[in-house]
């Protein structure tokens, strides 16, 4: 088994750059809709959602309330008052990169930093400015391309298995956290609202190849959470995470040897064996909850399986008189 600090750092590099890639999905469509809205409070109620989905309606300044209320789609691309924003999602997944160099390809090293770096200066807020289209897909394309490398240019050990956990637990939480804002209006949601979702997770062309026309809560819904083979349905990146775990430890499939591959695996069944009819009869976003609080239990087990046991038995060392790097995690 690989340092646990290790696949700490690669679990949270793959998280880092798929936030990246979904929060400057999300606020692409979002700016290009508010763009089309000349109302001010309609213009607020368009970015209601994404703030949900990207969790920055908890415990705001005054200084980053005024921010945010200025220019929603700055504030969560650049700003340096959003600890939460693109940039600061592409500088966290390059430190942890950086502490774990000898585990990635020259290129991928280079493709990071080379965002990180342009995301940092002056000329990426020029190009917000003059071009904010261009800067989300500048980051979108860095996201694509740094996840091809990932694919093709390292070993797929037990360091690439770690990185490509993260992603998908991350894909799947965005997803989730996309598709719960149809429940925000009352009645049903506008076929507006339905194609915004769609485009926020890259899922137009496909929907559209299955269902042509016919776009319907109950059809997006089923897309989006139950689709075998989307890459950015919830029931697809539940079968990755479940894979990925039993590789990790050499389970069976069908089995399990700790409480993260438990949980993946029945959250996974209950997923393929419920229906779109019986999730929206419940309640959407009750279900979405649910499966929200089932994704961040999976990633406390994976720290507390591969991250958090290794270090407290290595502190139990030391204690004897053994030396030993001090041991950071990132919660």
């Amino acid at each position: 088994m690989m340092l646990s600090r290790v696949a700490d750092s690669l679990f949270w590099l793959g998280r880092y750059v798929e936030r990246a890639e979904n929060l400057a999905r999300m606020v692409e469509v979002t700016r290009q809709d508010a763009l089309e809205t000349f109302n001010r409070d309609t213009k607020d109620a368009v970015w209601k959602p994404v703030v949900y989905a990207t969790s920055l309606e908890e415990e705001l300044t005054d200084e980053q309330k005024v921010e945010l209320d200025r220019d929603a789609a700055y504030y969560i691309a650049l700003s340096p008052l959003n600890p939460r924003s693109i940039a600061a999602c592409v500088a966290l997944a390059r430190e942890n990169a950086r502490t774990v160099r000898d585990q990635l390809s020259e290129e991928m090293w280079l493709e990071l930093n080379a965002i990180h770096l342009f995301l940092s200066s002056k000329a990426a807020h020029e190009r917000y400015r003059n071009s904010p289209e261009s800067l989300f897909r500048q980051i979108i394309r860095f996201s694509i391309i740094f996840q091809g490398l990932s694919q093709s240019t390292i070993r797929h050990d037990e360091g690439w298995h770690f990185s490509r956990l993260g992603r998908f637990i991350e894909r799947a939480d965005k997803t989730s956290r996309i598709l719960d804002t149809l429940t925000f209006s009352e009645g049903k949601p506008s076929v507006f609202s339905l194609l915004a979702v769609l485009r926020s997770c890259s899922a137009f062309t496909a929907f559209r190849a299955q269902y042509r026309n016919n776009t319907s809560l109950k059809n997006v819904t089923s897309f989006l959470f139950f689709s075998p083979d989307f890459p950015r349905s919830i029931r697809f990146c539940l079968r990755r995470i479940n894979d990925t775990l039993l590789e990790i430890s050499g389970t069976q499939q069908g089995t399990f040897s700790n409480e993260a591959e438990r949980i993946t695996g029945s959250t996974l069944a209950t997923v393929n064996f419920t229906q779109v009819s019986q999730l929206l009869s419940d309640g959407l976003h009750d279900g979405i909850d649910h499966l929200q609080v089932k994704l961040n239990e999976i990633g406390q087990h994976i720290f507390e399986t591969y991250v958090l046991l290794p270090s407290a038995i290595r502190e139990a060392v030391r204690t004897e008189g053994l030396q030993s790097g001090s041991f950071q995690s990132q919660q």
